[in-house]
């Protein structure tokens, strides 16, 4: 069953509440009451769709999507917020985040895929939420800026974000409570964030409590291991396309996890894959990126990879993509 903190639809209901509107629909076609909601854990999505789709009639002009995403700081994410509150920096908040996303909701993953020039973070939907998914968007929009913006200090105004639907007849809402550039028509659901501000140290990191939310994650990423396939490779593919070169090596991320090398290893194993496997997967997605997108030489890009012989690299190319990088960087520009 897919589910999803339910923050949000306590923000609905109070919303309401607070504008002396009669919240007796919100809970009439749903198995949930006002009382579990208050008390209870994380509730379906269906729940919460009726909830939301019956909150828009009851007051359209309140704007929920934006409402919600004002309102939602990190601690609504549960175990997963409180890491990204106290990590080391914005781009480990963010890895946090699409690491460990689906334990929060289950109907949506969040990717970050880092480049030169930044990271993009993508929300993509498992799920078809309907008419619903234009709140789920603004809700996550909303909260990304304000992470960003709490964590650096800074108001977010050179980030860029693409939103996967028409330009709509309220375009001004959205300049007015987004601060960056935003587009509509996009592909998909995206913000664009600038490198300069990822890897500053965050003023609101604590070690200890940054450790405890990982074992925390983990352990539940664990279970989740348990009755879904390929749980570990999606994990560190994840965190390996956030990351910049150099990448990560299995001690460090079996460290993350809070687990042995060797137990790492198995679980890989038992997926089918290996940690040399996925880091050279990456390291090749990598290169593809300095190729295209920079103007470094060959021997430059394979020492920031972290080959030490740029033959090497030469050779890893050529068996992955089935041409030398010079012909791959050609190709592209020709193109």
């Amino acid at each position: 069953m897919d589910t999803i903190s339910p923050v949000y639809a306590r923000l609905v209901l109070r919303e309401l509440e607070q504008n002396n509107i009669d919240t007796a629909t919100l809970f009439r076609a749903g198995r949930l009451t006002a009382k579990a909601l208050m008390r209870g854990g994380d509730i379906p999505l269906e729940d919460f769709l009726h909830i939301l789709r019956e909150g828009q009639r009851l007051a359209p002009e309140s704007k929920l999507g934006f409402m919600l995403g004002r309102n939602t700081h990190t601690f609504a994410l549960g175990p997963l917020g409180a890491g990204m509150s106290v990590a080391p920096s914005l781009r480990e908040g963010l890895q946090l985040l699409e690491s460990f996303t689906r334990l929060h909701a289950s109907y949506v993953d969040i990717e970050a895929h880092s480049s030169p020039n930044g990271i993009s973070v993508f929300i993509l939907y498992r799920q078809d939420t309907g008419d619903m998914e234009l709140f789920h968007t603004q809700t996550a929009m909303m909260l990304l800026q304000q992470y960003v913006e709490t964590t650096i200090g800074q108001t977010l105004s050179d980030a860029t974000y693409h939103l996967a639907f028409p330009t709509p007849d309220n375009q001004q809402d959205y300049r007015e409570a987004i601060h960056g550039d935003t587009q509509f028509g996009a592909r998909v659901n995206r913000v664009e964030i600038p490198r300069r501000w990822l890897d500053l140290p965050s003023p609101y990191f604590h070690n200890e409590m940054w450790q405890q939310a990982q074992q925390s994650l983990s352990k539940m990423l664990a279970e989740q291991g348990k009755t879904e396939n390929n749980t570990f490779t999606r994990h560190i593919r994840a965190l390996l396309q956030s990351s910049e070169p150099p990448l990560p090596d299995l001690d460090n991320i079996a460290r993350r996890l809070h687990v042995s090398q060797r137990t790492l290893n198995r679980r890989l194993q038992t997926e089918g894959t290996s940690y040399r496997q996925l880091k050279s997967d990456s390291l090749i997605n990598w290169a593809k990126i300095y190729l295209s997108q920079t103007s470094d030489s060959v021997e430059s890009i394979a020492a920031t990879l972290g080959y030490q012989d740029p033959a090497n690299f030469r050779r890893a190319f050529r068996k992955q993509e089935n041409c030398s990088p010079n012909d791959f960087r050609l190709s592209g520009e020709s193109g």
